[in-house]
């Protein structure tokens, strides 16, 4: 799989959930992929404007092996879209400060305790 960035909107992130899911089943027809983010309401033709997008731009790929029932798989791993999302999302929002990001989860006190054991736990790891 592609690790160079690819910007994925929101509406663009349901679909490659699908496709990620779908991963060991060898792909996605178009049909199958309109019916797997159904319920977010969108029509069969927009599902596959952003298809079209998402091909374009190099997040997935067609097996075009079967005419008439292309099979879309995700041409980067889930792992690498996170990774650039968070750092997009860095850079956006905190000026690329993880301690700003870190701080601001902390003060808003939406971490369950869990959570907060598991950011110590990787905290201590990096020392």
């Amino acid at each position: 799989m592609s690790t160079k960035h690819i910007t994925i909107s929101d509406a663009e992130w349901a679909i490659m959930k699908a496709l990620w899911e779908a991963e060991t089943s060898g792909g996605l027809t178009l049909r199958q992929i309109a019916d797997a983010v159904a319920d977010h309401g969108w029509g069969y033709s927009t599902v596959r404007t952003m298809v079209g997008r998402l091909a374009e731009k190099g997040a997935i790929e067609a097996d075009r092996s079967n005419p008439g029932s292309f099979h879309y798989y995700a041409a980067v791993s889930e792992e690498v879209c996170r990774r650039q999302e968070v750092k997009s999302f860095l850079n956006r929002v905190f000026d690329g400060s993880a301690k700003l990001l870190v701080s601001a989860l902390v003060e808003d006190r939406g971490l369950t305790k869990e959570e907060e054991e598991t950011l110590l736990a990787i905290i201590d790891k990096m020392e």
